[in-house]
């Protein structure tokens, strides 16, 4: 895995960020729940763990703050939502898997569902904001277990119905399985920073 603001590693071997890139659009494509996702508008990205089974394994970056907006005021400072363009397009999500970490986080099933943990974090009007739930925990809503059970709804649904299961094949492995099979691993890094600047008294 090679450090960079965004690219491709120069290693040969397995790209991780092209094979989730493939499963992430074949979810969009099979589950209803998805659809609103537009996989072009979303950078799958590889971060550094260490081997330790406790920590962090996937995570949704959105691009924007609440409603979508590219600004937020917070204790007299203005937030601006930085501007990621790829081939084009212009990034709303970054979803970070940490590895070796993610790799060696539970089953084949553990690790699709954690896929789609992330995604349905992605707000239904596609604005670059999270999806808000009611209440205190906006991110997950007043239960998180009821937020993991319909999770593990949506993976059963998706393994069942999905006419594509060998895109997924590559989570059956571990870290250290799959980097012996293709004799490296790499894929997507980009480090994104918000900037601000102090607001004019009023």
């Amino acid at each position: 895995m090679q450090p960079g603001n965004s690219g491709k590693s120069s290693l040969a071997g397995f790209d991780f960020t092209k094979s989730m890139t493939l499963l992430v659009e074949n979810i969009v494509k099979t589950h209803p729940a998805f659809s609103h996702i537009k996989p072009e508008n979303v950078l799958v990205a590889i971060s550094p763990s260490n081997g330790s089974r406790n920590g962090v394994v996937a995570k949704l970056r959105p691009m924007r703050f609440e409603g979508g907006s590219k600004t937020m005021v917070h204790r007299g400072f203005e937030y601006l939502a930085p501007e990621v363009n790829i081939n084009g397009n212009s990034i709303l999500y970054v979803v970070y898997f940490h590895l070796p970490r993610f790799l060696n986080h539970g089953d084949y099933k553990n690790k699709l569902a954690t896929v789609l943990h992330e995604l349905y974090h992605i707000s239904p009007l596609f604005n670059g904001d999270i999806r808000r739930f009611s209440g205190k925990n906006f991110a997950h809503g007043n239960s998180r277990k009821g937020y993991d059970g319909l999770i593990e709804v949506f993976t059963d649904e998706y393994i069942t119905s999905t006419q594509h299961p060998e895109l997924g094949q590559f989570l059956k492995y571990r870290y250290s399985e799959l980097k012996r099979k293709h004799g490296a691993i790499s894929g997507d890094m980009i480090r994104i920073k918000r900037s601000l600047k102090p607001m004019r008294n009023i």
